[in-house]
């Protein structure tokens, strides 16, 4: 499986990629997101399994 980060910016209500580099495990992700500091908390980052369909933007279940 590949992973990526999605982000909800301020003006935004949809989930997109936050950088076009996806990953070989969930672990990499999570380590490669805990290291930027512009990935805040109010910004709501999250590492998912890769989609194609995050390009776009997506309204997530569960969102706050």
């Amino acid at each position: 499986m590949m992973y990526c980060i999605i982000w909800k910016r301020n003006d935004s209500d949809k989930h997109e990629l936050f950088t076009n580099q996806i990953f070989e495990t969930e672990k990499k992700a999570i380590e490669f997101k805990d290291k930027q500091k512009s990935m805040r908390k109010k910004h709501d980052c999250r590492v998912v399994e890769y989609e194609y369909k995050y390009f776009n933007g997506v309204k997530l279940d569960g969102d706050r």
